[in-house]
């Protein structure tokens, strides 16, 4: 079903970590810069027959064992990127489809979010179901993972926390949303959670509080649903979201403050956010009226150019585990791998068998 077009390239070195990076914040400022090319188009491009076209699912992600999964149509499959090997997970019944994805913190277990309103969890070595979790009344579109707890969001407007360590049916229940839960992401120390939905708001909550309905903020300066929500790496409180058709903006706030830092509008459909963990930059993909990416500075979010090359609204972003790839999918039902985050030069002497997740092996037939 994943069918490669293109040609595979040469490996670009590792990664520059988040605590190395704001240790650089710290230090004076270097005289000498090193020149970074951006790529004119994508660097290899996968078949994705069936992607559905809906703005409120979430249908792609990348897992910490280098391995993508993409739901396409009533099928799931697994992608490994470093053995260039697709495996069929799952297939529903004809009156079923998976409407979200979301690898464990490990990259161990995949939970996947269903139109009939269930969630399964998968274990991804052994391809095998290992959990069924219940609770909604409606399809899951959104899941987000924190370490033993996984949040998933529906289209009856709750949010539920599962702890899958426990057999209980629900941990706990969140409902503030009034519209559908298409936007769910936790925060990278695990602390706070961020909820987007199709009733154009924002709900920041603490994951100390989750036993009630009671959020620590709610934002409503979106005028259109929000599905698109990513925390930055190198300033834990800080969260970005994109809105839908009638917005087009994408905002940054301060998680602790609940106070919006800056917003910028995009002229077209916020779909999805990556942050760029080697610097400070912020890359959104675009649908309704241009199906392009574009990647922004950070803080300023003064633009710093464009990707082209989907021919329609592009659905799903999602980042390699060393986080120099980012991969996008489209409703023109392309897969499409884009190296705008290359990291640094590694140090003199480190070879690619040294690197945790080398580009070099990622070839693809």
């Amino acid at each position: 079903m994943l069918v490669f077009r293109g040609s595979p390239r040469k490996s670009h070195p590792s990664v520059l970590m988040v605590d190395e990076m704001l240790k650089e914040e710290r230090e004076p400022p270097r005289s000498i810069r090193r020149i970074r090319h951006l790529p004119q188009s994508a660097d290899r491009i996968l078949d994705g027959p069936e992607l559905i076209d809906d703005y409120y699912l979430n249908l792609m992600g990348w897992g910490k064992s280098n391995i993508l999964a993409v739901a396409l149509g009533r099928s799931l499959y697994l992608w490994n990127a470093a053995g260039s090997t697709v495996q069929l997970l799952l297939t529903t019944d004809a009156d079923d489809h998976p409407t979200s994805v979301a690898w464990s913190v490990d990259g161990k277990m995949v939970a996947v979010g269903f139109a009939s309103s269930k969630v399964e969890i998968w274990d991804a070595v052994a391809l095998q179901q290992v959990r069924i979790l219940e609770g909604h009344l409606a399809r899951v579109g959104s899941l987000s993972w924190t370490w033993n707890m996984l949040s998933s969001g529906s289209r009856d407007a709750s949010i539920i926390n599962h702890d899958v360590r426990s057999f209980r049916r629900v941990s706990s229940k969140l409902r503030a949303h009034t519209g559908e839960v298409c936007g769910l992401k936790w925060s990278c120390g695990g602390d706070l959670l961020a909820s987007g939905g199709n009733d154009n708001l924002v709900h920041v909550w603490e994951s100390s509080k989750m036993g009630s309905s009671k959020y620590l903020h709610r934002l409503t300066d979106h005028r259109a649903a929000v599905r698109a929500l990513a925390w930055c790496p190198f300033q834990p409180k800080t969260l970005a979201s994109g809105g839908g058709t009638a917005d087009q903006c994408i905002k940054i706030w301060n998680a602790q403050t609940g106070r919006c830092a800056n917003s910028i509008n995009t002229c077209a459909q916020v779909c999805a956010l990556e942050w760029n963990r080697h610097q400070k930059e912020i890359l959104s993909a675009h649908g309704y009226n241009q199906n392009r990416l574009s990647l922004w500075a950070y803080p300023s979010l003064a633009k710093i150019t464009d990707f082209t090359g989907h021919t329609d609204r592009i659905l799903q972003l999602s980042q390699s585990p060393d986080g120099s790839t980012v991969v996008s999918a489209a409703a023109d039902e392309t897969i499409r791998f884009w190296k705008v985050f290359e990291p640094p030069p590694c140090s003199p002497g480190m070879d690619d068998e040294d690197r945790l997740f080398s580009l070099k092996r990622m070839h693809i037939r």
